[in-house]
Formats: structure tokens, sequence, C-alpha cells
């Protein structure tokens, strides 16, 4: 099926990037993996640093450091480099949220790659320097393919959230939404 579908130029729907690190990996990132795995086909950790033991069954990415917007900018290039082609959907969390894998999947299903959407919990730019709203990391975000292809800026924010959020207004005029139509 993977070459029928390479050959037709079909895409999988959905990525999920789940951000972790060496301290919560074996504990978080197990816990989040034995969630979210049998409902979504594709995840992905991505940590700083490796942990002695990388817990059976799970694909991890190690980038090299532990600071989180480091981790967000990493893992935004890697997906960039190796995944941006094969995915209509990116979900991004970090390992410490719930996820309710079933309602993420059921919706990606029913959107169109022509709806524009940025969506999960928004939040004001702190400094009120910029307008807009981006999409708390804490709880996670669902994002277009085509928003992340412009994102390989510089890092301008000390919070890898707020920097993402950034990115995405910018280049593609669009806030974060807590629903969609």
């Amino acid at each position: 099926a993977k070459y029928i579908s390479t050959e037709l130029g079909i895409r999988e729907r959905l990525f999920v990037g789940i951000l972790t690190s060496k301290n919560s990996i074996n504990t978080l990132g197990v816990a989040v993996n034995r969630t979210i795995s049998h409902h979504l086909d594709n995840v992905v950790f991505f940590t700083g640093t490796r942990s002695r033991k990388i817990p059976h069954g799970m694909v991890v990415v190690t980038h090299g450091d532990e600071r989180l917007i480091w981790n967000m900018f990493q893992t935004i290039k890697y997906i960039l480099e190796h995944y941006i082609t094969e995915y209509d959907w990116f979900y991004l969390a970090q390992d410490d949220t719930y996820t309710q894998a079933d309602r993420i999947k059921a919706l990606v299903e029913h959107l169109s790659m022509d709806r524009v959407l940025y969506m999960g919990s928004p939040e004001e730019f702190i400094g009120g320097e910029m307008q807009g709203r981006y999409c708390y990391g804490g709880f996670g975000y669902l994002l277009l393919q085509p928003f992340l292809e412009n994102c390989r800026n510089d890092i301008l924010s000390a919070r890898h959230d707020e920097w993402l959020g950034r990115c995405i207004i910018d280049y593609a005029d669009t806030n974060c939404v807590e629903e969609f139509e």
C-alpha cells in the first residue's frame, strides 16, 4: 500500500510529534505512547538528550540540547527535512499534555486541506508588541502542513510556543483558534 500511495501522491493525514526530555521519556513519554499509539499511527518523540535506555517500541529523535525552545526549533527543522511532504496535518504536544487521540484523529479525518487552521488553546502575546494569538504549547496544537514550511527562521522568543505562533502569524496571517467552524 505504501508504494501505491507514493505513486498516486497520497499523503498520510496526521503526524504526531511529542516533545519530551531525558528525565521524562521513561515515565511521561511511555504513558503518552501507551495512551495515544492505539489511536494514532505516526507518533515520534523528540528530546534534547538521549536517556541511557530508550523505551521499547517508541520512535525517538534526539537533538542534543534540553532547552524547550531549542527542542521545538530542531523538531520543526527535523519535520521539514523528513516528514513535511508525507503528511497533511501536524499535531505537536509536550509529554505532559493529556491528548484525546481518538478525537484528534476524528477531527483530522473530517478536515479539508483547503482549511486554514492553527488550533489549540489561544493566548495573547506578552508585552503587547505583537497583535494576534498563539497556541499555548502546554495543551498541544494542530497545524496545517504549509504553516510549518515557512518556519525556518531564527528563534525570536524565549518560549517555544510563542516563537512558533509568531512565525505562523508572520507568514500565514493566521491566529490560533480554540475550535473550528
